[in-house]
């Protein structure tokens, strides 16, 4: 069945907004169709369309079950600012992977800028890789931060990992089941100033090498993320 975003009104389901000119414009559904809409929950709600109107769609609910797609840990990518193409693909990825929340952030290499109609649109991404992989809950894109504030938030985490492209010293990646709790931090197009990296490492993140190749910012991330959603059984 196909699946929406909406939400819950007095025991009905309303679709609404994009999710609405998806359904009736460019799908066609009729009244009587079922579908399978997301309430932000961890269940997935199975409905049926009964009334389509001239803005929004209301849905009976007909059932639901726990949507097996929504991730078991709390992973969080810390993500320096890329070019707009890059950082879509990055929070499409991420999505798909199982990252709880995206953290966009300013280093010192960074040359591009997240403003707040590119938020709109990384969410508009974000929502429909959830419903290719078959997600019942959204990543949490944050508001752009500061590297200083990337250093505050460790706290908040069981281990945090950040890929250090040229060098040999970097800790090979172990299994990660024991940790509920994960950051990992990748660089931008420019990756990182020697300061930055010895920051996160005084800050008590652990350094990471991802081989002899270096990687474009959107390949390091997408390798990073699925090692540790592997490793940690996200």
């Amino acid at each position: 069945m196909r699946r929406f975003f909406g939400r819950e009104v007095k025991g009905n389901v309303v679709i609404e907004d994009e999710e609405f000119n998806h359904l009736k414009n460019v799908l066609r559904m009729n009244v009587g169709d079922e579908l399978v809409v997301c309430l932000g929950d961890e269940n997935e709600t199975f409905c049926q369309i009964e009334e389509i109107g001239k803005k929004s769609a209301k849905c009976k609910v007909i059932g639901s079950q726990k949507c097996e797609g929504n991730p078991k840990k709390n992973i969080v990518l810390f993500q320096a600012i890329t070019k707009k193409e890059k950082f879509e693909f990055i929070v499409q990825k991420a999505t798909e992977i199982g990252i709880s929340k995206i953290v966009p952030f300013v280093s010192e290499h960074v040359i591009a800028k997240v403003t707040e109609n590119k938020m709109e649109r990384l969410k508009s991404i974000a929502m429909n890789a959830c419903k290719q992989c078959e997600r019942s809950i959204m990543p949490e894109i944050a508001k752009c931060v500061k590297v200083n504030d990337v250093l505050e938030a460790f706290k908040d985490f069981d281990i945090v990992l950040f890929a250090n492209e040229r060098t040999d010293k970097g800790e090979k990646l172990s299994k990660l089941d024991k940790y509920k709790n994960i950051a990992i931090i990748v660089g931008s197009e420019g990756g990182f100033s020697q300061k930055e990296k010895e920051k996160f490492v005084e800050a008590g993140a652990t350094s990471i090498s991802l081989g002899k190749r270096i990687y474009r910012c959107e390949t390091a991330s997408c390798v990073m993320m699925g090692l540790v959603s592997v490793l940690s059984g996200n």
